[in-house]
């Protein structure tokens, strides 16, 4: 998970994470997930499956990459679903 810079300047965290191979998890399904396992600030707001993830020679993964490219259009947002976090 990472922060990315609101509108509100407040942090928005944003997954980016690989599915296992026949794994049916949507981006919906992984928000609602984490609603009554972790706090209404950790929730993310921005979730985005991809087939891999960016890493260096040793296999670490590029963070720092991720936080450059920020929302993209794969991304999914709870803004734009349904869900409602209750503080």
């Amino acid at each position: 998970m990472h922060a990315i810079l609101s509108e509100l300047t407040e942090d928005e965290v944003k997954v980016t994470a690989v599915r296992k191979p026949g794994s049916t998890l949507t981006e919906e399904s992984l928000c609602r997930w984490c609603l009554d396992r972790i706090p209404h600030f950790a929730v993310p707001r921005f979730i985005e499956f991809r087939e891999n993830l960016p890493r260096n020679p040793i296999g670490r993964v590029l963070k720092f990459e991720l936080r450059d490219e920020g929302v993209t259009a794969g991304t999914w947002d709870r803004a734009a679903s349904e869900i409602v976090i209750r503080r």
